[in-house]
């Protein structure tokens, strides 16, 4: 009989990195290795190049199986949302994966603004104008490429095109298709509409998937690129946002998850879709929930807004020799409002919950130690965290971390202070990875239903309490002031 450890293979390919993880069936990380995501420059604009990341995947995958005795029973995947790639009848690549970071869709967007109604948009899909959404970079082609629309056999979402390489299937995953503004929310289908009304044409396949269903094996030519035995089975994958709220181990009715990485993304969980003009105008979006059980609800309500992204282009700017540990240690001796200084950290134009606010650094003078300009980036963080939740449709009663802040004591607690709102951090960080995990266990039967998998996860934390919220309020009004300032003067 063997020893070995039975375990689950997650591939995430996050915009900061792209990670390898075997997980135990208690949701614990046995091991998982990293390489950084780059992205590609072409005459056209911004790429990922796909075939580097899977090399990269198989490369770290082949690693980790030779260093530990596992026992792999299923791999699930999951990767940022909105990007895609047209594919030939062999399965290959004809145009590279347009990037999000890619700007080039702004004009599809401002084509967008003076032609349709974004506002019926956005009640059939509940998808906020951004514009690398799918549907734009789809138009993008339609303007400048349009042989690859019309030669491509079959569109793939950024999952999926790890799972044909696994598996030989294409599929479509329904967490990555509410990403695309293509898809129509309450009928949880593509909308024949909207893709006529971009003039683009669908050739997703269908019927469109759970990010747990098990979709295929590995094939021999799979195992043989990543080293995951022949035969695994291998699931749909999903949009990491969206997975991540299965890996929270909890109901997020009233309690929504924080994931933090690049993004900040703060996602609650509803029964019923009731994405509202107001919620567009503060950039709030909906998706369907990850699984057809109820306990996760039906749809997720989120506010993004750029997180770690944030954080470390002002650390690298005003503490360049600081590690994030260090810069993080002695902003946490600075007090409430930073010594004056203030950081509106949009950092993507058009983002977040405030869209019309320009990204701005405020009251910083020559002399001031680095770690206010650090605080000042958190406490910015922590305000449109609280915008964001204003937005959102529901009540919270508190705020759970996950990601790379939830090892983040000082932001835990500032949080806190900002919001008013009792803030868990998660004692096991990498909550898209558990979550991506559970949807995996679930769909390959190895337990019965998500509650029984965060039984087995049993999820720790490290509970804040508001403790300065005093000191907070009018700093809170102060931010508002100049949110709103900021975005009258840009309209100017």
């Amino acid at each position: 009989m063997s020893s070995s450890r039975e375990c689950v293979i997650i591939w995430d390919c996050g915009a900061t990195n792209t990670t390898a993880s075997l997980l135990g069936t208690d949701g614990r990380v046995i091991a998982s290795a990293s390489r950084p995501t780059e992205v590609a420059e072409t005459d056209d604009g911004l790429t990922w190049p796909l075939d580097d990341i899977w090399d990269n995947l198989c490369h770290l995958t082949r690693g980790l199986l030779a260093e530990n005795d596992v026992e792999p029973r299923v791999v699930n995947l999951t990767t940022f949302g909105v990007c895609w790639g047209a594919v030939d009848a062999d399965g290959d690549l004809i145009y590279p994966v347009i990037s999000w970071k890619c700007t080039r869709t702004r004009e599809q967007l401002e084509w967008a603004e003076k032609t349709l109604d974004l506002d019926d948009v956005y009640r059939r899909t509940g998808a906020a104008p951004f514009h690398f959404n799918t549907a734009f970079s789809m138009r993008w082609l339609r303007d400048h490429r349009p042989d690859v629309l019309d030669r491509a056999d079959a569109f793939l979402l950024m999952p999926q095109l790890l799972v044909a390489r696994l598996t030989g299937e294409r599929v479509t995953e329904r967490s990555m298709a509410t990403t695309t503004m293509l898809f129509d929310l309450a009928d949880a289908n593509w909308s024949d509409h909207l893709f006529d009304t971009f003039d683009v044409p669908n050739k997703f396949p269908t019927p469109t998937r759970s990010p747990g269903d098990v979709v295929g094996q590995v094939t021999a030519a799979g195992a043989a690129a990543s080293g995951i035995p022949s035969g695994t089975p291998v699931c749909a994958g999903g949009h990491d946002t969206v997975l991540a709220t299965a890996g929270a181990c909890r109901d997020l009715r009233d309690t929504p998850l924080y994931s933090t990485g690049t993004w900040s993304i703060l996602v609650g969980s509803r029964d019923t879709y009731g994405g509202t003009l107001d919620e567009k105008a503060r950039n709030i979006i909906w998706q369907l929930n990850p699984h057809d059980a109820g306990v996760l609800g039906g749809y997720n309500t989120q506010a993004h807004m750029i997180g770690g992204l944030a954080f470390d282009a002002v650390r690298s700017h005003f503490a360049p020799g600081s590690s994030a540990a260090d810069a993080t240690a002695d902003a946490g001796a600075v007090g409430p409002g930073s010594g004056g200084v203030y950081i509106n950290p949009t950092f993507v134009a058009g983002t977040g919950p405030n869209p019309a606010t320009p990204s701005a650094i405020l009251g910083w003078e020559d002399g001031m130690a680095p770690a206010n300009a650090v605080r000042a980036a958190m406490e910015g963080l922590a305000y449109q965290t609280r915008d964001g939740l204003g937005a959102m449709s529901g009540d919270a009663t508190g705020i759970f971390v996950g990601g790379g802040f939830a090892k983040n004591e000082v932001f835990g607690q500032i949080l806190a202070d900002v919001t008013g709102l009792m803030v868990e951090l998660a004692g096991v960080p990498e909550v898209t990875t558990v979550g991506t995990a559970v949807l995996a266990m679930v769909g390959a039967g190895i337990v019965g239903s998500v509650e029984e998998a965060w039984e087995l996860v049993a999820m720790p934390t490290t509970t804040f309490e508001p403790t300065g919220s005093d000191a907070y309020e009018p700093l809170y009004a102060r931010h508002r002031n100049i949110v709103d300032a900021l975005a009258e003067s840009a309209s100017a």
